[in-house]
């Protein structure tokens, strides 16, 4: 074998362990952290509010931002459809099922974290209303507002570490998840349902 057959044999050599490398080890490790960040997002405890940051906005009538901000939250992977109601500066989620078939304790954190959320991130919402087949929830900004001390209190939580320190620390303790529930959302059920 000549020098050149030999130098083109160790090229084929390290590029084919190259290859190996960053097939076997690199991409497989790469898809395993994009799958637990996907994983994070879902769950309030661990969500990365920055991402959601980008949606804020000093108005509702943005249906493609509303979208795009609930989309960037918790709880995301349930299908719904959006209805704007400018005149009343009110949003509606609605749910295509019932709420039975979403875990209960879940269903609470997300009334709790994607309400505050929607408040935090679009100055004029005034109403957000989350539609299920079986119930309607409703929650006022003002109601909210008061919660967190009065007007104006959503503002400061546009700030990733207000935002930690103010909600996100708070999503695992279960009594404030049910004090919020009982005293700031209004549930409304329709045909006789009275599940939660």
């Amino acid at each position: 074998m000549n020098k050149k057959n030999i130098w083109i044999l160790i090229l084929l050599i390290i590029g084919i362990s190259g290859i190996v490398a960053v097939e076997g080890y690199a991409k497989p490790k790469v898809r395993e952290q994009e799958a637990r960040y996907a994983a994070e997002q879902q769950n309030p405890y661990t969500h990365d509010i920055s991402r959601t940051l980008q949606f804020k906005s000093k108005y509702m009538g943005d249906a493609g931002n509303l979208m795009n901000l609930n989309n960037s939250l918790p709880f995301n992977e349930l299908n719904r459809t959006y209805q704007l109601y400018p005149d009343e500066l009110t949003a509606e989620l609605k749910f295509p099922n019932s709420s039975v078939y979403v875990d209960a304790a879940k269903l609470k954190e997300m009334l709790v974290y994607n309400t505050i959320a929607n408040f935090a991130m679009i100055d004029n919402l005034q109403v957000l209303r989350l539609t299920f087949e079986d119930i309607t929830f409703t929650i006022h900004r003002k109601a909210v507002e008061e919660w967190y001390g009065g007007e104006d209190s959503l503002r400061p939580l546009q700030n990733e570490k207000q935002w930690h320190e103010v909600v996100q620390t708070k999503m695992k303790d279960n009594a404030y998840i049910e004090q919020f529930n009982e005293q700031l959302v209004e549930k409304n059920f329709i045909e006789g349902n009275k599940r939660r």
